[in-house]
């Protein structure tokens, strides 16, 4: 079981020059589905610098998550 903080997106000069909110993270499952979190109540989109809110606990998608530029392991 791990838990990630979010990072925000990484800046892409000349791609893309605002960022919208983030309100789904798309991650995926060792049995090959995805796990789709979304913010938790009352919050309407992930906020940079804090907690997910999600604990993750498969493996695929713990060393998924750990190589993402967008999160930062904050618990094992």
């Amino acid at each position: 079981m791990a838990r990630f903080k979010y990072l925000g997106e990484k800046l892409r000069p000349g791609l893309v020059k605002v960022y919208g909110p983030c309100t789904q993270i798309n991650v995926p499952k060792k049995d090959g589905t995805s796990s789709h979190f979304t913010p938790v109540p009352p919050s309407t989109q992930f906020v940079i610098g804090e907690d997910i809110g999600y604990d993750v606990t498969d493996s695929r998608s713990i060393r998924y998550m750990q190589v993402d530029t967008r999160f930062e392991q904050i618990a094992p």
